[in-house]
């Protein structure tokens, strides 16, 4: 019998995180929201003061990780993100932001950039694959 039906896009499809920390290094940081933060919390198996006071930066009621030497105060050179099962959604989210759709000199700038992306794989397979993703309406798509 001849199952028409499209298999789900999955991210591996386009994108398999290969920890390398890319993504970690610069000046600016991350803010957290609520389940940002709870997530962490819940991670690092330490209470939210704890976590607060070594972890993060907070202004007023912004809430963001710190950065370390021009990283991620979770980055580690040997191991990568101490955090992952813990780190926020924009992390999770990374790279595969939907602004990558916009022009194609993003997408082959950034696949240029990172690892993780499935070798071969064109502009045109990227932005339908992502559309797919989107449509399906479900976060934990974009959880590389």
């Amino acid at each position: 019998m001849n199952d028409d039906r499209q298999q789900p896009v999955q991210v591996s499809d386009i994108f398999v995180c290969a920890r390398c920390g890319f993504c970690c290094h610069g000046e600016t940081t991350v803010s957290l929201d609520q389940r940002d933060q709870d997530r962490m919390v819940a991670a690092l198996k330490m209470s939210r003061e704890e976590v607060s006071r070594r972890y993060w930066r907070i202004t007023g009621s912004v809430v963001q990780m710190q950065t370390r030497d021009g990283h991620c105060i979770f980055y580690h050179p040997e191991c990568g993100c101490t955090v992952h099962e813990g780190r926020p959604w924009r992390c999770r989210q990374w790279p595969l932001h939907p602004s990558m759709m916009a022009e194609e000199d993003n997408f082959r700038t950034i696949t240029s950039s990172c690892r993780g992306f499935v070798p071969g794989v064109t502009y045109a397979e990227f932005c339908r694959i992502v559309q797919a993703l989107l449509a399906q309406n479900n976060a934990e798509k974009f959880d590389p």
